[in-house]
């Protein structure tokens, strides 16, 4: 670990813009993440922990800076000719809008960002005041952002999963009754009357049945008056990776009463150990905007350059930063100004493939939302396909 911890302070003590291979014409990228600098370094730029401590605050958006480092290395390669600048979304000198001042002043065209709620309502009002496209790479939520054509949210919100998942569920279970297991709570109700709303305008209407699980008895219940030849299909309409567990863990007892036995989650479920063999005899369906395999040779060289440099495992972070800055920045290269009109535009993808759409309010671009989804389905402890 402690060649980590070097690494990771040599990273944040180099922090500054990233000029890439010489080029008539250069375009200009900004990465918004939060490296907490202010509190890592003193005012003589000294470090304040030692060699055996980390600041843990700095760690994600670190790793999201480091995924984005090693695509800038992948691009430079190519003579990608781009100029990328780095923000810390939690300094405590300058404020997001004195550092998208800084952005906009600098040329910068498209704005990769890895932040809050708040910050991204705030970056996404001051792109669509300059046109500068922000990217919003990790919030599954538009920030309440209106008529702004240059926002975009890459992690799908709730309604699109909800919307994805529907659909597959229509794809796949035709004519079979599916159970829709719910709970007496809002951001529950809320995910089941988006289901009961979609079903009921379907032209081929899904067999939903509901089941509420308020309690330990309702709860015990499940998997236990089933006919051994039947064959079960569950959805579990709740955001609570614990319920989720528990529920899954529930099945995982009562599986030999089943045929088959499905349960299908929302995208939280990429929170459970889902590749343990806790649940055995269940096949565990939920979907993800953000799969790779791990057999990709991008995803292979992060892994290897991880394990011989630093001793540990890039997280989902790095892979996701590369991946979008990768991408992104091969647009940009390829349309500059104009990337706000080619956010669809067919590219090469390192990882995951996007369907980024424009979201309609009133007859005017609300925002641009990715709406691909992968369906991942794992059994004993193995993923086993992905749709």
């Amino acid at each position: 670990m402690k060649r980590l911890f070097s690494v990771a302070i040599a990273l944040l003590a180099g922090l500054f813009a990233i000029a890439q291979a010489p080029s008539t014409t250069r375009h200009k990228m900004a990465i918004f993440t939060p490296l907490y600098l202010d509190e890592a370094f003193d005012a003589a730029g000294n470090y304040k922990y030692s060699g055996k401590n980390f600041p843990t605050q700095s760690i994600k958006g670190l790793e999201f800076y480091h995924g984005v480092l090693l695509a800038i290395d992948s691009l430079n390669k190519q003579n990608i000719p781009l100029d990328v600048y780095v923000y810390d979304t939690k300094s405590s000198r300058e404020t997001i809008e004195q550092q998208f001042s800084k952005c906009a002043a600098d040329g910068v065209e498209l704005i990769l960002a890895n932040c809050t709620i708040a910050e991204l309502s705030k970056l996404a009002r001051l792109g669509a005041d300059k046109k500068i496209t922000v990217l919003n790479a990790t919030v599954p939520n538009d920030a309440n952002t209106s008529d702004n054509p240059y926002f975009v949210v890459l992690n799908p919100t709730l309604q699109t999963q909800i919307e994805g998942l529907y659909n597959y569920l229509k794809s796949n279970y035709v004519g079979k009754e599916i159970t829709f297991i719910t709970r007496n709570m809002q951001s529950e109700k809320y995910i089941k009357d988006a289901f009961e709303k979609l079903n009921k305008y379907s032209n081929e209407a899904v067999k939903l049945k509901f089941r509420p699980v308020n309690d330990e008895i309702a709860l015990k219940a499940l998997g236990t008056t089933t006919q051994p030849t039947q064959a079960g299909v569950y959805v579990v309409g709740s955001l609570d990776t614990e319920f989720g567990h528990n529920v899954l863990k529930q099945f995982a007892t009562n599986s030999n009463n089943y045929a088959s036995l499905t349960v299908i989650g929302m995208p939280t479920w990429e929170n459970l150990k889902l590749s343990s063999s806790d649940y055995k005899g269940v096949e565990i369906i939920y979907s993800t905007p953000f799969y790779h395999a791990g057999n990709n040779p991008a995803a292979k060289a992060i892994v290897d350059y991880y394990n011989k440099k630093m001793y540990a495992r890039p997280s989902d972070l790095v892979f996701r930063a590369y991946g979008l800055t990768y991408r992104f920045g091969k647009l940009l290269n390829q349309y500059g100004k104009d990337i706000n009109n080619n956010l669809a535009a067919k590219i090469e993808s390192v990882f995951f493939d996007f369907d980024i759409q424009p979201v309609y309010l009133n007859g005017k671009i609300r925002n641009y939302e990715n709406k691909k989804l992968y369906f991942l389905k794992y059994k004993d402890g193995n993923l086993i396909a992905v749709n």
